[in-house]
């Protein structure tokens, strides 16, 4: 009887422990394929990017009527930011569903564009951009006031060497490179009230204007900060303040009015949407688009666990 207890208990231990031993063996042997890169490019930690998430990322970030190559240099560019993301425990760029992207592009165009952007993410399979051995934080912006922004400037340290100042004279044809809005000195002050530390109302766009002082820009002439009273502002506060198009603003009193002046859409870092496609259609490469806006880059490549 004793023996009989005995061997019924060695079959349930075994029937516990062989799947759990099979369990080990085989995440043993897979554990080096996740999330490891080519020869000579970095090391993650974390698990490998998902490239079919990059179709959603792309199609929220640029036209999918743009140039192949552009749309390529917008694929690695959205890869770069997400491995930088992961690797920082930050949250991922915001990408369009499939349901939302039918009703951005109609239902007729639905499978061509959707495979146009399957096409950019293969053509550009597992290619990120590092700087100094770790992925790059790839800004870009629309379009820029003839010159993109070199970050030193912009945040007044050198954490992101690879965003310099280049020409983008490209932008100027575009139709979001210059705008012009006219203000009363009333609608003005709606927004601009919260900055004053004395009550402007009754003053003229004169008066406004001189205590509203532009007091530094950067090289690529973008304001960085506004001196109001005793305190400074940047540009980038005031212009998102006032849902201007840019930090390039000019601003003067036009018969009483404020007129408002900017170039450029967006925060002019990095690579220029509108100067890449400008590039694309002159014959670059995604690579030569992406090793002109963001400078002594390298490129890796991410292997696949498949």
């Amino acid at each position: 009887m004793k023996n009989f207890f005995y061997r019924i208990g060695l079959c349930m231990a075994l029937f516990v422990l062989i799947p759990l031993i099979i369990t080990l063996l085989a995440q043993g042997s897979g554990k080096d394929s996740i999330g490891k890169l080519s020869e000579g490019s970095l090391e993650q930690k974390e698990s490998e990017l998902d490239e079919d998430m990059l179709i959603g990322i792309v199609a929220n970030e640029i036209a999918v009527t743009s140039e192949p190559e552009a749309m390529k240099a917008q694929a690695v560019i959205a890869r770069t930011n997400c491995l930088r993301a992961i690797q920082n425990g930050e949250n991922l760029p915001e990408g369009l569903t499939k349901s939302e992207m039918m009703r951005l592009w109609g239902s007729e165009n639905f499978t061509d564009y959707y495979s146009q952007l399957e096409n950019c993410i293969e053509g550009t399979k597992g290619v990120a951009m590092t700087y100094g051995g770790s992925y790059i934080q790839a800004d870009f912006h629309t379009a820029s006031a003839g010159y993109t922004r070199d970050a030193q400037e912009v945040y007044q340290n050198e954490e992101f060497p690879y965003l310099k100042s280049v020409e983008s004279r490209s932008d100027i044809p575009s139709p979001d490179f210059f705008k012009v809005i006219f203000y009363s000195t009333e609608e003005f002050l709606q927004t601009a009230q919260s900055f004053f530390s004395e009550d402007m109302q009754g003053k003229t766009a004169a008066d406004i204007l001189a205590a509203f002082g532009i007091t530094e820009r950067d090289s690529a002439d973008y304001v960085t900060t506004v001196t109001i009273g005793e305190k400074n502002y940047s540009g980038e506060e005031i212009r998102l303040a006032f849902g201007w198009n840019s930090s390039c603003f000019y601003l003067r009193d036009v018969d009483g009015e404020i007129r408002a002046v900017t170039k450029g859409l967006g925060h002019g870092l990095g690579l220029s949407l509108y100067g890449a496609e400008t590039l694309a259609k002159s014959g670059s490469s995604y690579k030569d688009i992406l090793k002109y806006y963001y400078k002594d880059i390298d490129f890796v490549t991410t292997v696949s666990s498949e």
